[in-house]
């Protein structure tokens, strides 16, 4: 029981903003660059669960767990958990991934870091998805000027879930929300705000140029 409730709550805090019992905004899920390309994940939920009180010694353990049968199986120092808070009821671990194919083989979803060029290389159908500029002008990518050179990133994101990206480059363009049933918003130079609003246990990707 215990080992099924921190496997739900892991779920549920990679889905939802984690409230803090102020009037402060709420924390939300990131993904950051480090300064040698490795991500940064910070996931945040609710310790009080509707159906478990989670301790936070438990999901560290648990959490520490999956770090250690990753390394294993993949290699050493491929995925480390860095930190854990508990403060107001609110949970946030902090995990580092060495590359971004690494945090796609940990969490078993899409995270593609490259350009352009690599991109349509890779199979992603490019042409297909209409972008905005940050200034709000459609585009598509093969009107975009020295568009293999641009830098990219393709995020896959569950139904309802949440998260800020923040870029190591400024951002370009972003795909339009109507394409994928999501909701992205450029927050300043360097961040892009995903809300996730497709239909319950649907995955989509994200689309975000940059430079």
């Amino acid at each position: 029981m215990r080992r099924v409730a921190i496997i739900l709550t892991l779920a549920v805090m990679s889905l939802h903003l984690a409230g803090c019992g102020t009037d402060q905004a709420p924390e939300i899920n990131t993904l950051s660059f480090g300064k040698e390309g490795e991500i940064i994940h910070r996931i945040v939920g609710q310790a009080d669960q509707n159906y478990y009180q989670i301790e936070i010694a438990d999901l560290e353990s648990f959490a520490a767990g999956r770090v250690e049968e990753y390394c294993a199986e993949n290699g050493e120092k491929k995925v480390s958990l860095e930190a854990t808070e508990e403060k107001n009821g609110t949970i946030a671990l902090d995990f580092v991934y060495a590359s971004p194919e690494d945090y796609s083989g940990f969490n078993n979803r899409v995270l593609y870091v490259g350009t352009l060029a690599g991109a349509a290389d890779d199979g992603y159908e490019l042409e297909a998805v209409p972008f905005v500029s940050i200034e709000g002008k459609a585009a598509e990518v093969g009107y975009i000027e020295e568009w293999d050179k641009k830098q990219m990133l393709i995020l896959e994101t569950r139904s309802g879930e949440e998260m800020l990206v923040n870029l190591p480059g400024r951002t370009l363009y972003i795909n339009q929300s109507a394409h994928s049933g999501q909701e992205l918003t450029f927050v300043g130079k360097k961040s892009v705000k995903i809300s996730n609003q497709e239909e319950e246990d649907t995955t989509s990707l994200s689309y975000i140029i940059y430079e």
